[in-house]
């Protein structure tokens, strides 16, 4: 297995991936829009984990600054998903443990992440890799 940033060509196959997480259809040409976008930007990073050169999981990672804690930074997590077929085969890990290290790279003091109530094997993975539940997390929708 093979875990690197994610490349233009390998959008659709993603978005594919992305159907497991939610039932919205992406737009491709939207999506390479917006990765292009991101690409441009040291703060984001867009992982994918591929196994026989097929995607199996992927994250997303975005460094932001505070003005509090002296401009410290925190890095927002999102997007986690592995392919249900491999799941806990450590795709994930290896995947978080990259995310890790961006972190460190980029001087975040914590990370953070949100995860739907009942995703309860979801919310094990997270502790197991040391994320606490200190804090409750909110989501607002805009459209």
């Amino acid at each position: 297995m093979i875990i690197e940033k994610l490349k233009l060509k390998d959008i659709p196959e993603l978005l594919e991936l992305y159907k497991e997480l939610t039932p919205y259809n992406n737009s491709i040409n939207k999506s390479f829009e917006i990765y292009t976008e991101i690409l441009k930007d040291e703060k984001y990073l867009l992982l994918v984990a591929k196994e026989d050169g097929k995607i199996v999981g992927s994250v997303l990672a975005v460094c932001c600054l505070l003005l509090a804690l002296d401009g410290g930074r925190f890095l927002v997590v999102e997007d986690v998903i592995v392919k249900s077929e491999v799941r806990r085969s450590g795709i994930g890990k290896k995947l978080m443990k990259v995310i890790d290290k961006f972190a460190i790279t980029n001087n975040c003091i914590y990370s953070i992440l949100v995860s739907s109530e009942y995703r309860k094997s979801a919310h094990k993975f997270y502790e197991n890799l040391g994320f606490t539940e200190e804090v409750r997390g909110f989501r607002k929708g805009y459209v």
